[in-house]
């Protein structure tokens, strides 16, 4: 049985997000992705599908409890690069995320409508039958809402992991953008892109089954209080806005 997973955000000012990393400290450390200035971040990039009414979307603007995402992963444009498909479902407040890479030709290939078995992002090495049956369920899922790429959310992540336990991860999300995704076309983080209307720092505080104490501390320090920060809803709309779709 997987632990339940908990994602609480909050939107800081940068002086705010500076603060709580410096209080949260002692008790974290950069993540393995984390560049030789962990606080510059590296880029992160999901290519959000959806069915041809927006169901995903709609939901999230609608606040449905029970939701899930489809979304695409990446965090480079080599074309010898993995790529991650990735289903994130929501239950009341609880987060069930499944992940599997794959050869980046693969996933383009199966976006097309051609999905075949999954074979590894590393040569050599055999597929698990857990990454394969991720991997299934990722595309019936796709075929079932008949869905397509909508658009790619893109920001800079800094990020961060328990000293002890990393299972804890506090992330704070920058320069949040949106693309639109064009139908064939290769998958990559796109040049350019319009601006989300989101204000400050997206700070994200995630952990199985109960608040650490560290971390309920820190909230009550900072006076955080907990929001509701859709990326994928605010990078649609803020396509719209200046004519993407």
């Amino acid at each position: 049985m997987l632990p339940r997973r908990f994602e609480l955000k909050y939107l800081l000012s940068e002086r705010v997000a500076q603060a709580v990393r410096d209080v949260a400290g002692p008790y974290i450390q950069p993540d393995e992705f984390a560049t030789a200035n962990p606080r510059a971040g590296y880029p992160v990039c999901s290519l959000y599908l959806d069915s041809p009414a927006m169901t995903l979307f709609q939901q999230t603007v609608d606040g449905w409890e029970s939701r899930y995402k489809l979304r695409i992963r990446l965090y480079d444009s080599r074309p010898d690069s993995p790529v991650f498909c990735e289903i994130k479902r929501r239950r009341n407040q609880v987060i069930i995320k499944q992940r599997v890479a794959a050869p980046r030709d693969q996933v383009e290939l199966a976006m097309s409508g051609q999905v075949p078995a999954l074979r590894s992002s590393q040569p050599g090495l055999a597929v698990s039958s857990e990454a394969q049956q991720i991997w299934d369920e990722f595309w019936r899922l796709r075929a079932e809402l008949h869905a397509a790429g909508v658009t790619y959310v893109v920001y800079r992540r800094e990020a961060y992991v328990g000293r002890n336990d990393d299972n804890l991860r506090v992330t704070f999300d920058r320069e949040i953008w949106g693309a639109p995704y064009r139908p064939g076309e290769r998958l990559q983080i796109p040049a350019s892109g319009a601006a989300a209307p989101i204000q400050g720092v997206v700070l994200e505080l995630k952990f199985n089954e109960r608040f650490p104490a560290w971390m309920h501390q820190l909230v009550q320090q900072f006076g955080l209080e907990r929001c509701s920060v859709p990326k994928y809803v605010e990078c649609v709309r803020a396509g719209r806005s200046f004519g993407m779709r």
